[in-house]
């Protein structure tokens, strides 16, 4: 992901136009967008190997930056979800009364790709319509080449510093979501391809101490009985 927005732009300020040549818009942005995006994990500078930000208006950093906001977002939520329906929590109900499976039935095959595969076509196309709507409205309400990712909702503070700080914390969370949701998938559709899942513990050495599965963690087998006397 490019951390390539300026600061400007994500404050949601009246859109500036960028001078034209391509040197300046590159050495501009290195200024501006100091105070989002960048951290110790792009060695505190623009990452931008291709350098796509100089071939770019404003109207293209703010659609790019929308782009990763929108797909940060949706893969928080994906992440929870993925983390929740593991826990074998599901909705009561049917998931298709035409096809006879119920939402029980698709937390039971114990894989959230197996269990989206069990959607009906119909019930797919409804989710594809309906995000589809969501997608039109708002891009007309809030143009991802001005506004850049944000709905007009009301910032959780007054202070420019305290906004910044929540701006990357919202970018970094979303960038991990999306390295997150992406393995959870590969480790479920392709076995081994995750170097560690918590399936696949390792077995006790041989003439080893046995061990046992507490939770989430694994500790050795302690059997509790009267201390052995010292002779």
């Amino acid at each position: 992901m490019l951390a390539i927005a300026p600061a400007a732009m994500l404050s949601f300020s009246a859109p500036v136009t960028l001078r034209p040549a391509a040197v300046t818009r590159g050495s501009s942005l290195q200024m501006d967008v100091m105070s989002t995006g960048v951290s110790t994990e792009t060695g505190n500078k623009v990452w931008d190997p291709l350098k796509l930000a100089d071939k770019m208006d404003e109207s293209n950093l703010n659609l790019i930056r929308a782009a990763e906001l929108k797909h940060g977002r949706v893969a928080m939520l994906a992440t929870v979800g993925w983390a929740w329906t593991a826990t074998g929590a599901h909705f009561e109900g049917m998931l298709s009364t035409s096809q006879g499976v119920s939402f029980a039935d698709a937390a039971a095959s114990g894989n959230p790709i197996v269990a989206a595969s069990m959607v009906p076509a119909a019930g797919v196309w409804q989710m594809i319509l309906a995000i589809g709507a969501l997608e039109v409205t708002w891009e007309n309400k809030y143009p991802a080449t001005e506004c850049a990712g944000n709905f007009g909702v009301p910032a959780v503070t007054s202070d420019p510093a305290k906004l910044a700080e929540l701006e990357l914390i919202e970018l970094k969370h979303g960038r991990l979501a999306m390295i997150g949701i992406i393995s959870f998938a590969c480790g479920a559709a392709i076995p081994g391809s995750v170097p560690f899942t918590l399936s696949e513990q390792p077995e006790a050495p041989q003439g080893g101490p046995a061990c046992r599965q507490t939770g989430s963690s694994l500790r050795p087998d302690v059997r509790v009985g009267p201390p052995h006397s010292r002779e």
